[in-house]
């Protein structure tokens, strides 16, 4: 064995192998992570596109799929059907962009009767997208309901927990914050309305972005690493196990 190799096998050196053989380890892990990413997103996409298609269904008999056992996340997506009384109830999603226009999405409380037991419930809409010039002109009107009474289609998705925002301004949909907010008792999930609002304001929000994502060319670039430091790594190993010893790393 020779001079070079044998500095190569003293104990800080095979530390560092053991931290180069771990790191190779988590980067290739991180490339099948986002394959598995990336394939969730496809499936989910798919389900997305084949809901689409489907034909509409009353609000009432989608949630009672919920009685049966069903749960909301089994329903994202369906389209549905639903008549009833806008109430005065509004909050506003900040942040949101269309188009790269940045905006807000109109959130309101549309009183409906007999989706679940007892009397007057009310479920929350997402009535599309207001962009922000015209939100901070703070006139209402241009987005407001022509009638209070209304029949609407739209798909149906669940709530997330942890409202963040200031006023009326939010940051997601969490039905209990709002139920608190309102006074009222909410159907279990929310429904993004189909079309567009009176003169085209609010605008129907897209249901969701079916594309891929980044996470091939993520996968990829992880990929890239692992087989640098596969290739790189021991070349870097040779040429120190050739050179004089005196002139050899010494760590």
């Amino acid at each position: 064995m020779s001079p070079g190799t044998r500095r190569l096998l003293r104990p800080a050196w095979l530390l560092s192998h053991v931290l180069v053989v771990g790191l190779l380890v988590v980067t290739a892990n991180l490339g099948f992570w986002q394959l598995r990413r990336l394939d969730a997103r496809q499936t989910y996409n798919a389900v997305v596109a084949a809901r689409a298609d489907e034909p509409v269904v009353a609000l009432a008999e989608a949630f009672g799929a919920l009685k049966r056992g069903g749960t909301p996340e089994d329903l994202r997506h369906v389209r549905v059907v639903v008549s009833g009384t806008w109430a005065d109830g509004q909050v506003y999603l900040a942040n949101r962009s269309m188009d790269g226009v940045p905006g807000v999405h109109v959130v309101s409380l549309l009183r409906i009767d007999g989706v679940q037991s007892g009397a007057g419930v009310g479920v929350v809409v997402d009535r599309g997208f207001v962009h922000r010039g015209l939100f901070l002109e703070g006139d209402s009107a241009a987005w407001a309901p022509v009638t209070a009474d209304v029949e609407l289609v739209g798909s149906l998705d669940v709530s997330r927990t942890g409202e963040r925002g200031s006023g009326v301004e939010v940051d997601r949909i969490d039905l209990e914050a709002l139920s608190e907010r309102w006074g009222t008792s909410l159907a279990p999930m929310w429904i993004r309305a189909a079309g567009d609002g009176p003169a085209g304001m609010p605008v129907a929000a897209p249901v969701v972005d079916l594309g891929a994502g980044s996470h091939f060319s993520y996968a990829v670039q992880w990929f890239v690493f692992t087989l640098i430091g596969l290739g790189g790594y021991p070349l870097v190993l040779v040429r120190l196990a050739r050179r004089d010893p005196a002139l050899a790393w010494a760590p």
